[in-house]
């Protein structure tokens, strides 16, 4: 909170509620209940009237909905049917104009000798008349023979095959593929020489087929002389047909069954070979007359039809869901029922008898498809009455009712009710505002007293609440006494609730009181404003609302009022506004409670919000004393906290030390008076309190396991240290803290943060590429610790690529995890050095990251990041805890190697020695997958590493000159020269970041590096201690190193306010060393 004035902004605290609302019994209780009751029996009879309303409303649309899909239904089964009945027309209309065309030849002859007769246009006219129809298969004629001509028609069959080679001869004609020649002598096999079949070979009549269409190409294998007489049903049309007068012949419709297996086999095939034999089909039979000269049925003409197409071709524009059945009544049949579905693109035949449970009964529709219910139908063909029968019956099954169900039901039902329910919200909201009207206007006094009770204290409401009565009496206006209640509370001591003017006799005292007994606690968060600038909005909020709900749930355990917060400072109090005579007690647990719930708290935190978190501490100031509290009139009135005691905690807890409990020397007296003299300790150093002067302060430890060393380091074994003598002292404290500090969470957050680097890096990459013989060459030949900087790095185009924010890249699971033993290897190589550690390591990839977020407006390529980040972890890594200046005068092995640069280049080896083992090829082909990547990534690690060697003044010199001249340009020079002196820059930055952040953030870490040096010299290593030079060598530091490169980041604009804060700080902390760097000095020493 910075210094303090006369009076301090600590010293002022606006409380919450100190006290529940002060209970009093509730007026109008019966009519409470009453009311409440009526609402009750208001809300079941709407319910139940949208029960019941909904139900009918669902019954009635459900019935609509049915007699609408019924309807619809009713109307595509009729356009089935009449389908059917058109197919059938055509296919019976075929068959009257074959037997025409026949009969027309059979007139035309010149010589008559029946039933020994070719008809020669038998294959042309067949042929153009299953085009005409559909599901035609196969057309042929059947001669009726009777036993003493039989002889002769065989005799005459086998001499006039050649009908079968005329026929081929004209399809292939009429294809247009006549090879006259191999036509002429193409052989189609011979035909059977006698008639066949299951008729009795001595029956008087016989009808072999003679000629068929598709005309056979291998003879021996059509049906040609089967008699048809073998299949019972023709044979009894035969003996109907000769019974007709003055021969009149009648079509005839009849079912295929295996008697007929032979015209199902050749009709399947056929020439094409493109129907299936297990389709159900059926037969017409045509019977032929002569005409004036021949006045008898001599010649019965056969079409075989397929029931399957034409069901394809009816069902084609009917919607998927519906079922056809074929059921057969032929007398000589078993009544088969053939099955046909349409589905979305196609129609299936199902099989014959197949199983209908899926099918609703109630939506059927059945038709006969001729006889003497349909007589209108078929009125044009006389159809035999011996013929088969068919039932025509449509089903629908559930998709098709989805398919033409509307649901109304269902919204109709749902409108309603909501209807209800919106009503009865009406209600309700009608209820709870004139329920709340009721309470505004409920006795004055009770919600008076409520309202106080709730915010202030009893003694105060009190008084209150006698200022509201009397202010009832006054009442002219009309305000109700509730307003008057309101007005004095957030209204001005000078005006009425309605603005006028208050006489002075009316006007009311201030409310304040005192109370002489509390203890006030001040805790301030040390380090929180430099750990603050390096984080996001939301991480600081979270941080504070953890840590001080914490707080809070110690606060209400321990009877301890929360005063309020103050940024990062929370304010409690005891002993206000109930007395207490153990409040400095009850004040001195709480403080104690506060310190190690920090201690557990910034461990867990650590993990989410970084490693410098674990830095983070309570400072904390304690101070027993009288205060005054009053409330304050006006917009938002606040009940405050003031007088002396409330500056003097102030001071007292930021003249504090970090994770100690500083407490005044009141507060200590009435701790020893209480027989608590083993909680407190003296403070050695004398304490000047601005105002007050030199005052005698104290330390507070309740625990018996605290002790805070010169280090403020934690120790589980205080009482060892105590022991100890002053020579083993620092030596053992400094063991300790390499055991405690813990890198487990070091690793775990480096690990992450790596691995989201890695992920962007994935989504900014085009594509996976193959080279891994490119990528192994690259990586033998590489050169990292003899390497030299290069003044301009390369950005190719394919590098710089941004992530897709749309996609996303996932990453294996196992790169975590190598991640981790990747930091854990590197972690592991880091010197025990009390500066040159993982730990200063750590603050400088957090130090990076804040310095990355400067590019908003144009962000580093995600593979340039991710080198910056590795760098920046392992630039020290293996360092040998002495300047590369006093490894040259030494002649170090090191040394012998790298003339230059020593320990910065030995990072770079070591680097690659452990990123190079097998067990980490993922994670490298991970990172890059071309040798151009993997330059790349090489020459930002080797660039980066060896520009936090800024003792060398030629490799120094080089990257200022560089800036320079981009800085001359105005930062318009080529943008890879840029990037690359920008780098440099940022890396340097952050490597010295504690240079330029919060002046106890530079303590520590030049604490630190002093504490290095020192053991160094003490071990030989070095001409001079530090405290001979370190002073004045700081000055020397800032001057040539720290505020030269502060401003160069402020010259540009892409680092914008962090370079200029930067720069800002780095200016301060070396005037805070020029007025206290002797004494601190002192101190290290």
């Amino acid at each position: 909170l910075g210094s303090l004035d006369e009076e301090d902004p600590k010293s002022v605290a606006s409380p919450m509620a100190l006290q529940a609302p002060i209970s009093s019994k509730k007026l109008g209780e019966a009519d409470t209940k009453l009311v409440n009751r009526s609402k009750c029996m208001v809300y079941l009879v709407l319910f139940l009237s949208a029960l019941v309303c909904g139900a009918l409303a669902y019954f009635f649309m459900e019935e609509e909905d049915i007699r609408w899909y019924t309807a619809e239904f009713d109307e595509r089964s009729l356009e089935v049917f009449k389908g059917v009945k058109d197919l059938l027309e055509r296919s019976l209309q075929g068959g009257k104009h074959m037997s025409a065309a026949m009969n027309l030849e059979t007139v035309a002859q010149e010589e008559i000798n029946l039933p020994n007769l070719t008809y020669a246009t038998l294959g042309i006219s067949a042929a153009h008349l299953m085009k005409y129809f559909t599901g035609g298969q196969m057309m042929g004629i059947a001669h009726a023979v009777s036993a003493n001509d039989r002889a002769a028609f065989e005799a005459y069959a086998v001499e006039h095959q050649g009908w079968i080679s005329q026929d081929l001869f004209l399809y292939d004609l009429e294809k247009g593929n006549v090879d006259l020649t191999s036509t002429l002598t193409r052989e189609s096999g011979k035909i059977r020489e006698h008639i066949y079949g299951n008729n009795n070979q001595s029956a008087e009549w016989s009808a072999p087929i003679w000629q068929m269409y598709p005309t056979p190409t291998n003879a021996s294998q059509a049906p040609i002389m089967f008699d048809m007489m073998s299949h019972e049903w023709f044979k009894r049309q035969w003996d109907f047909s000769k019974e007709l007068k003055d021969g009149a012949g009648q079509t005839s419709i009849g079912s295929i069954h295996e008697d007929l297996n032979v015209l199902v086999d050749y009709a399947a095939v056929g020439r094409e070979g493109e129907h299936n034999t297990i389709d159900p089909k059926f037969l017409i039979l045509e019977p032929m007359v002569g005409g004036f000269l021949v006045k008898q049925i001599h010649t019965i003409g056969l079409i075989v039809v397929s029931w399957t197409e034409y069901f394809e071709y009816i069902l084609q524009d009917q919607p998927a869901g519906i079922f056809v059945d074929v059921h057969d009544n032929c007398p000589t049949s078993d009544g088969d029922t053939y099955s046909f579905r349409s589905n979305k693109d196609s129609v299936t035949y199902l099989g014959k008898n197949v199983d209908h449970s899926t099918i609703l009964p109630s939506l059927s529709n059945h038709f006969s498809l001729y006889g003497e219910p349909l007589t209108d139908y078929l009125s044009d063909f006389a159809i035999a009455k011996e013929s088969c029968g068919y039932v025509i019956s449509v089903h629908a099954t559930k998709e098709f009712i989805e398919q033409w169900q509307r649901d109304i039901s269902y919204l109709a039902a749902f409108f309603i009710v909501a209807a209800f329910l919106f009503t009865a919200l009406v209600f309700f909201m009608y209820t709870y505002f004139v329920q709340k009207r009721n309470r505004l206007l409920s006795s004055t006094a009770e919600r008076s007293t409520a309202i106080v009770s709730s915010l202030f204290p009893k003694n105060v409401a009190d008084q209150m609440m006698e200022e509201v009565n009397q202010g009832s009496a006054r009442n002219s206006k009309g305000n109700s006494a509730m307003e008057d209640a309101i007005h004095l509370l957030s209204g001005s001591n000078a005006t009425n609730a309605d603005g006028s003017a208050l006489d002075r006799s009316e006007r009311k005292e201030p409310i304040a009181d005192s109370f002489a007994e509390t203890t006030i606690m001040f805790a301030d968060i040390a380090g929180f404003t430099a750990w603050s600038s390096k984080r996001e909005p939301a991480d600081v909020f979270a941080l504070l609302e953890t840590v001080f709900g914490v707080f809070d749930r110690h606060a209400e355990r321990r009877r301890v009022f929360k005063v309020e917060t103050v940024g990062d400072c929370f304010v409690a109090v005891c002993g206000l506004p109930e007395a207490r005579k153990d409040h400095a007690l009850i004040m001195a647990r709480y403080a104690c409670d506060c310190r190690n719930a920090m201690k557990k708290v910034k461990r867990k935190l650590e993990k989410e919000f970084g490693p410098d978190t674990a830095d983070l501490d309570m400072r904390f100031g304690l101070h027993s004393g009288p205060v005054t509290a009053g409330v304050i009139r006006g917009k938002n009135p606040r009940f405050q906290l003031f007088g002396d005691s409330m500056n003097k905690t102030s001071r007292i807890e930021s003249s504090g030390e970090k994770g100690r409990i500083h407490i005044s020397e009141e507060m200590a007296k009435i701790l020893m008076d209480n027989g608590k003299q083993h909680w407190v300790s003296k403070r050695e150093d004398v304490v000047h309190l601005k105002g007050l002067g030199a005052v005698p302060t104290y330390w507070l430890s309740i625990d018996s396991d605290w002790l805070s060393s010169r280090n403020s380091i934690d120790s589980v074994a205080a009482t060892e240290i105590e022991e100890l003598s002053s020579d083993d002292e620092f030596t053992h404290i400094k063991s300790m803290r390499d055991e405690w500090k813990n890198t487990s969470n070091l690793i775990t957050w480096h690990a992450k943060y790596l691995y989201e680097c890695l992920s962007q890096v994935a989504q900014a990459r085009k594509g996976q590429h193959d080279d891994e013989d490119g990528l192994q060459a690259a990586e033998r030949g590489a050169v990292f610790g003899k390497a030299e900087p290069l003044d301009c790095i390369q950005f190719d185009a394919s590098i710089q690529c941004q992530p897709n924010a749309s996609s996303s890249t996932p990453l294996d699971a196992n790169l975590l995890k190598q991640l981790e033993d990747f930091v854990q290897e590197i972690a592991d190589a880091y010197s025990p050095h009390a500066f040159h550690s993982v730990h200063h390591a750590s603050h400088v990839v957090l130090s990076l990251q804040k310095l990355m977020q400067s590019f908003e407006s144009n962000p580093l390529d995600p593979l340039t990041q991710f080198a910056l980040v590795v760098g920046a972890l392992v630039h020290d890594v293996d360092h040998p805890g002495v300047s590369n200046m006093q490894l040259v005068e030494e002649n170090d092995a090191l040394a012998m190697i790298y003339a230059t640069s020593t320990a910065e280049r030995n990072s770079l080896d070591v680097f690659w020695n452990i990123f190079g083992q097998e067990c980490f090829l993922e994670l490298r082909r991970a990172v890059y997958q071309t040798p151009s990547e993997f330059e790349h990534f090489r020459q930002v690690i080797v660039q980066t590493i060896l520009a936090t060697d800024i003792m060398d003044k030629g490799m120094q010199q080089d990257r200022v000159r560089r800036w320079e001249e981009c800085l001359e340009s105005g930062f318009s020079c080529d943008w890879d020269r840029l990037k690359t002196s920008m780098l440099e820059q940022l890396v340097q930055a952050a490597d010295i970041s504690h240079t330029m952040q919060d002046w106890e953030f530079y303590q520590r870490w030049n604490h630190n590096l002093y504490e290095e040096m020192t053991v160094a010299f003490q071990g030989g290593r070095g001409t001079k201690a530090p405290s001979e030079f370190w002073y004045e060598g700081e000055f020397s530091f800032f001057d040539f190193v720290v505020l030269p490169l502060a401003t160069r980041l402020a010259q540009h604009p892409a680092f914008g306010e962090s370079g200029k804060g930067l720069l800002r700080n780095a200016k301060k902390n070396r005037e805070e060393w020029r007025q206290n760097g002797e004494a601190a000095v002192m101190k290290l020493q």
